[in-house]
């Protein structure tokens, strides 16, 4: 569930970086990049978990958020808030 809530949260910041108009279009463009890349390994992350493909720590995954974030650092808060907003709905039990 955390990841799905992830994927869903890193949507959002993307349609915030979308229409930020004080945002150049090359920063927009990086931005969107680089979560694009996070999203595309939380929804790999889910099949992986789901069907238990094989293992993919969480430290490792975390590094490579960290990775992504550094090639972009103005996408740092949102990805931050996608994460801990989706920890806080799975550690209070879905509510």
């Amino acid at each position: 569930m955390f990841y799905e809530l992830l994927a869903h949260r890193l949507t959002i910041a993307v349609r915030d970086f979308w229409s930020d108009e004080s945002t150049s279009d090359k920063t927009k463009i990086s931005q969107m990049k680089w979560l694009n890349e996070i999203l595309h390994r939380v929804t790999s992350k889910i099949r992986v978990v789901r069907l238990q493909l094989h293992e993919w720590s969480e430290e490792d995954f975390n590094q490579m958020i960290i990775h992504y974030v550094k090639q972009e650092p103005s996408i740092s808060s949102m990805v931050a808030w996608a994460i801990e907003s989706a920890y806080k709905v799975v550690s209070n039990n879905g509510s």
